[in-house]
């Protein structure tokens, strides 16, 4: 009977020793180890495509430089064309921008009216560029403003006795933006006897300088509307 009651305490001794060093483990670990989960960034070492909004996404605009909305995560700079083959001068990233012209014959523009599309290339720090294959971009409807005004380029010059010079008029709405004109509505006057024009009508003109000497003038008009430009001819 002893010898029973010596072996269910050494039973119960050894429960008791083993749940003290699971207890102490379970301490031991808990204090030591962190068990928060690592949470490993998503890369994929360039700047990411990002999205583009041009107006908020409005139909149409008659706003050359429209608003545009920007994100791309690791963006430092960004880059905008209207063909994603001719880009405009690297720019400081930033969430808004109007500064690009969507119908001035840069960067893949044209100076027409119709649907714009506008795309956006972004670079970080290192000069890595957003996925090439994946652009963001974004389109809208230019529409242009009525006709406020027509310009002669240059409206001012020098030229020799004798040589030749090449004017252009061009069209303008009260916004200053460039409207294109119809070549057949304009029509070129000089002051008669002071130089020669090769046409009297189109959108460009060639005039040659007189063998004598002063300021000259030149005239361009597209309906009501009426231009100038000044020639001084000096000698050679």
């Amino acid at each position: 009977m002893i010898r029973g009651i010596l072996v269910k305490y050494q039973m119960r001794s050894t429960t008791y020793i083993f749940f003290i060093l699971i207890a102490f483990a379970i301490f031991f670990i808990g204090c030591t180890v962190d068990m928060t989960p690592t949470i490993v960034p998503t890369t994929t070492g360039r700047p990411s495509s990002g999205t583009i909004s041009v107006e908020g996404g409005v139909e149409a605009t008659f706003d050359r430089t429209p608003e545009l909305t920007l994100y791309s995560e690791g963006a430092a700079y960004m880059s905008f064309s209207r063909d994603g083959i001719n880009w405009s001068e690297w720019v400081e990233y930033n969430t808004f921008y109007e500064d690009f012209n969507i119908a001035n014959n840069l960067y893949g523009t044209e100076i027409s009216a119709g649907l714009k599309y506008v795309y956006v290339q972004f670079k970080d720090e290192n000069g890595k560029l957003s996925p090439p294959d994946n652009l963001a971009f974004d389109t809208i409807n230019y529409e242009f403003k009525d006709l406020n005004s027509i310009k002669i380029i240059p409206f001012e010059t020098t030229m020799t006795v004798g040589s030749s010079y090449s004017f252009e008029v061009k069209g303008y709405d009260i916004d200053s933006n460039e409207i294109p004109l119809d070549g057949s509505q304009i029509i070129w006057e000089k002051s008669c006897g002071v130089g020669s024009l090769s046409d009297t009508s189109g959108l460009i003109t060639t005039y040659t300088a007189p063998t004598v000497t002063g300021d000259r003038d030149i005239m361009a008009n597209c309906g009501p509307l009426r231009t100038g430009a000044k020639i001084m001819v000096i000698n050679k």
